[in-house]
């Protein structure tokens, strides 16, 4: 009787552990990837997000002082406010001025900007002027503003430039301001036949900026 009961227990045993086998390898069975697929892998690393894009510096003065608009205004320079002007807006930034003067300077370059070489110009040829008007239209321009140069000289262009100048400005809402040769010459250029190297040009953008966002000009505002 005693050999009947060690019989049955050794059976039981047995039984229990062939079925814990059993589900061991039925698991195995099913968490086991098939055969030639390759298993995810266990902590999947996610991909890094773009990176936002990067908005362009704002413009710098570059530690200028201001230019020195203070002059008493007589009858002798008030024949040449045709030539000797500065631009000021109210409530405008140093950042807006130096944009809006760079603008209406390319608009009023005419053909001279497309023979520029700078990355401003090349810029603005490729992304604004040939899109608009097509290679063969910078060419002409450049063509046409060479003949006009032989024909009239370089004074006509001066004039031409300042009047595009002031129409530009005078529309995005700057009022001009009359002012000395003397004072002029100092943070303002010339082109006529030629073009000024952009190193000069735009330290006299920076300043005309300067003076467009500063304080209130105490004189009158040129009408004409």
């Amino acid at each position: 009787m005693k050999m009947g009961q060690a019989a049955v227990r050794r059976v039981f045993v047995s039984t229990a552990l062939f079925s814990i086998i059993l589900a061991g390898g039925a698991a195995q069975a099913q968490t086991a990837p098939d055969e030639g697929v390759a298993a995810p892998p266990a902590n999947p690393v996610a991909a890094p997000a773009p990176a936002p894009p990067v908005a362009p510096a704002a413009p710098r003065s570059d530690g200028l002082e201001p230019p020195n608009l203070d002059f008493n205004p007589d009858a002798n320079a008030a024949k040449d406010y045709d030539k000797y002007f500065y631009f000021h807006r109210t409530n405008t930034r140093f950042a807006e001025a130096y944009a809006d003067i760079r603008e209406c300077d390319a608009l009023a370059s005419g053909s001279n900007i497309y023979l520029g070489n700078s990355p401003f110009t090349d810029s603005y040829t490729n992304n604004f002027v040939i899109p608009q008007y097509g290679a063969a239209g910078v060419l002409g321009g450049a063509l046409a503003g060479a003949f006009a140069d032989a024909v009239f000289g370089s004074a006509a262009r001066r004039k031409e430039r300042r009047i595009k100048i002031r129409n530009c400005m005078g529309f995005k809402g700057y009022s001009r301001y009359g002012i000395s040769k003397e004072l002029w010459v100092k943070f303002n250029f010339s082109e006529g036949n030629g073009r000024k190297k952009e190193e000069t040009r735009d330290r006299a953008f920076k300043l005309q900026a300067l003076a467009a966002s500063g304080p209130q000009p105490q004189q009158e505002v040129l009408r004409k």
